[in-house]
């Protein structure tokens, strides 16, 4: 390309692939030159690839089908490249937990839900980050394991994930399902307490993939090949402290301005029950199975979109 490659991510753990590639010239190595853009919300990642103003993006597959699909203005030509991350969301509530652990299926979680409604005083207000997200899935199902109804037993709002945290501290939000290292910081802070997760509703689900638009085709193979030695880096337990740190700088340093503390709590599976775990593999039809059933569930697609969708 005779520009650079524009890639867009938040401001997440499981960004760090892209990150690491970039700030390690593993990306220069392959005769790639990135322009990272890190944006503000999951809706301005769906809309630089609807437009155009993206090359490619960090994306959880919901959201990447529902662009492909044209839901956000017009049909986007979308590939997935490779996976980047499984599992790793957590939900947070703030308030006291009635049980002080993880909430079970069945009548104990219900009984603890209630019970945490109770000091609420009304229905509680949950976040996820957007509509079309894995978090909402994950939130409707965990909902569901307690016998709570989405629909009628919360009210739910969208927010950007790092929002979340002054969301809890103010007050405006009950809890809600976000990715690492937000819920894991917001416990930290004693914002809020963890009840379960992806690893609690779809342990190892597809978390983030990156995807890639028609117009860089010619460049996949090299960006595949960059991104799995980054995913390599990612995956050694010594170079945990050195990506929390690489992460911890602020953009404009090559960082995301994430909590250092709580990115190296997230990269560890023996300090936190919902740890990230990088993996650069090719996206195969059981990672979507469970996500699309849910999405035709909800209505956002229908039996022939799904059976049609291709990876």
């Amino acid at each position: 390309m005779t520009r650079p490659l524009r890639i867009g991510l938040l401001r997440l753990t499981d960004s760090a692939p892209v990150i690491i590639a970039r700030n390690h010239g593993l990306f220069a190595q392959y005769g790639l030159t990135p322009e990272v853009v890190v944006s503000p919300s999951w809706s301005n990642i769906a809309d630089g690839l609807a437009w155009k103003t993206l090359d490619a993006a960090i994306i959880f597959p919901p959201l990447a089908i529902m662009t492909a699909l044209g839901r956000r203005g017009h049909a986007a030509a979308l590939r997935p490249l490779c996976t980047l991350s499984r599992g790793g969301n957590t939900l947070v509530l703030r308030g006291t937990n009635p049980l002080d652990t993880a909430w079970p299926p069945g009548a104990a979680g219900r009984q603890a839900f209630d019970a945490w409604r109770h000091t609420l005083g009304r229905r509680p207000r949950l976040a996820v980050v957007h509509m079309y997200s894995t978090h909402l899935l994950i939130l409707r199902r965990f909902l569901g394991m307690i016998g709570v109804d989405m629909d009628s037993g919360i009210e739910l709002v969208v927010m950007p994930p790092a929002d979340m945290i002054t969301a809890l501290a103010d007050r405006a939000i009950d809890g809600g399902c976000v990715g690492p290292s937000w819920g894991t910081e917001a416990c930290l802070r004693g914002l809020g307490f963890l009840v379960g997760g992806s690893s609690t509703v779809m342990p190892s689900h597809l978390e983030k993939l990156l995807v890639i638009s028609d117009t860089i085709a010619d460049s996949a193979a090299p960006l595949k090949a960059a991104l799995r030695d980054a995913v390599s880096y990612c995956q050694a337990p010594d170079n945990r402290h050195a990506i929390a740190q690489d992460l911890a700088r602020p953009p404009e340093k090559g960082g995301l301005a994430l909590p250092s503390r709580a990115t190296l709590a997230t990269l560890d599976e023996k300090t936190t029950p919902e740890p990230v775990t990088f993996i650069a593999e090719d996206v195969t039809q059981p990672d979507f199975e469970w996500i699309t059933q849910d999405m035709s569930d909800l209505g956002w697609i229908d039996e022939t979109e799904r059976r049609t969708l291709g990876v």
